[in-house]
């Protein structure tokens, strides 16, 4: 009899870190197995178009409404965001307090995350979500196709939560994911405790068991799925990639990826730090970020700049990276020698490609910290790329300058860093994550298929 999945692809990058990956091909080849993908509607035909078959259906969801139940949701959502007692929550406690002045909202996150050191208010907290938000949009989906499975692969997005307690009160089985490296400590408390939990390296296992309260035996360690084609001999040859743009096989290049409108208004730092640039003999490859957009230049940019543009989705919601799309990010990346960033990602995949990396840290102009760019830096997932020399933290375009001429003298100065912050936050970087994954999917679907195995 076949066997129902249900994963979940709310928020955009899931389509990149899951449905593009070998994980998604294993759990697909593994038998009489029907997979059910729940995404917002304004997403439900490009997906439909990309992975539908007979074997995957593809159900759209409306995740704008505004009910009464949706306030409900939003209360117990700011409850679980204060209970999160970590260092990234204290910072966005106080630039939140900067930005409105609202000292009320202020001092009673203050008294939840009092609280939020208890382990039994923590689990009441749990218990009381589990009640209270029902998830009732989607319990016709949960009667129709009665799964055997839910994989929620964001367990901190509101509509995965929904959908773990609804499986939960059913009694069907779930396996949450943590989708980044900087989820844990800068979400909310995990609302609710999966019967396993999929990380991608032992350092966010440790967060997990820390901040999320998940026991040791129930999370697996996977890698990271869409990591498994960042790999040099898949991407495309370095000359291709370079005459694709017009720029010399020989030139040095420096892959600038630009901070986004939604993090930072009004601060137009990437056009700051083109201008700083205008000198460095090498060629610029502007990465305008895939959500929200980049005030990225005056129209008067020095000629050895070049500007990438992904698509600038309004939200995560509605963005859609597809693999095509990500490979062209990972040739960007391999055929890069120094890349910019920000307090983003980007980190991670450039330390992945071992690329040296400077963060910009420094403002278009002189601004409040609750408005700067460099409170970001303050957050828990990037002091161990502080500490660790794995990246360059720039004040001045100045300083942004120097760095990269060191850089392109010496790529190597900061190897090491790198790879310790690879293997933090990526665990195994042997090209098997997504399989890793696809077969942990199907042992706790066959639990007993494994048992007989065994016995062989």
């Amino acid at each position: 009899m076949a066997k129902t999945v249900f994963i979940t692809c709310f928020n955009g990058f899931i389509s990149r870190n899951i449905l593009s990956t070998e994980a998604f091909n294993v759990l697909k080849a593994g038998g009489d197995i029907r997979v059910v993908i729940f995404a917002p509607q304004s997403r439900v035909q490009t997906i439909r178009e990309e992975f539908g078959s007979s074997q995957v259906t593809v159900e759209g969801i409306d995740i704008a409404s505004k009910s009464i139940e949706s306030r409900k949701e939003r209360f117990f959502w700011v409850l679980a965001t204060n209970l999160l007692r970590t260092k990234t929550r204290r910072v966005q406690r106080k630039v939140k307090l900067a930005q409105d002045n609202n000292l009320a909202d202020y001092f009673f996150s203050i008294l939840v995350s009092f609280f939020g050191r208890f382990r039994l208010a923590r689990d009441f907290f749990r218990f009381s979500a589990g009640f209270f938000v029902s998830g009732e949009e989607f319990e016709s989906f949960f009667a129709r196709y009665k799964p055997d499975l839910l994989f929620a692969t964001d367990v901190y997005t509101p509509e995965d939560v929904k959908m773990m307690s609804l499986a939960h009160r059913r009694g069907i089985k779930v396996i949450g994911m943590v989708r980044s490296w900087d989820n844990i400590t800068s979400k909310t408390l995990l609302q609710y405790i999966p019967d396993f939990l999929v990380v991608t390296s032992d350092y966010i296992r440790e967060e997990a068991i820390r901040y999320a309260d998940m026991p040791p035996d129930k999370i697996f360690v996977s890698g990271v799925p869409h990591y498994d084609r960042y790999r040099p001999e898949k991407c495309l040859p370095r000359g291709e990639f370079m005459e694709k743009y017009g720029f010399g096989q020989s030139d040095k290049l420096i892959l600038l990826a630009t901070p986004s409108d939604l993090y930072l208004k009004n601060n137009p730092v990437t056009s700051a730090a083109i201008k700083a640039l205008a000198d460095v003999p090498a060629k610029i490859l502007v990465r305008l970020p895939l959500v929200g957009k980049a005030e990225a230049g005056d129209g008067d940019e020095p000629v050895n700049v070049v500007f990438d543009d992904p698509g600038m989705y309004p939200d995560f919601t509605q963005a859609h990276l597809t693999m095509e799309a990500d490979r062209h990010l990972a040739n960007c990346l391999n055929a890069s020698d120094v890349v910019i960033t920000w307090a983003s990602t980007m980190i991670i995949d450039a330390a992945v490609f071992n690329k040296p990396i400077i963060l910009l840290g420094f403002d278009s102009s002189p601004r409040p910290y609750a408005e700067s760019i460099i409170r970001f830096y303050d957050y828990e997932h990037h002091q161990p790329v502080l500490r660790g020399n794995a990246a360059r933290l720039v004040k001045s375009p100045e300083e942004l300058t120097y760095w990269v001429k060191k850089y392109l003298e010496n790529p190597h100065m900061d190897e090491e860093g790198l790879k310790a912050v690879a293997g933090r936050y990526c665990g195994y970087l042997d090209g098997k994550a997504g399989e890793r994954l696809g077969k942990f999917l199907l042992e706790k679907l066959n639990p007993k298929s494994k048992a007989q195995n065994s016995k062989q």
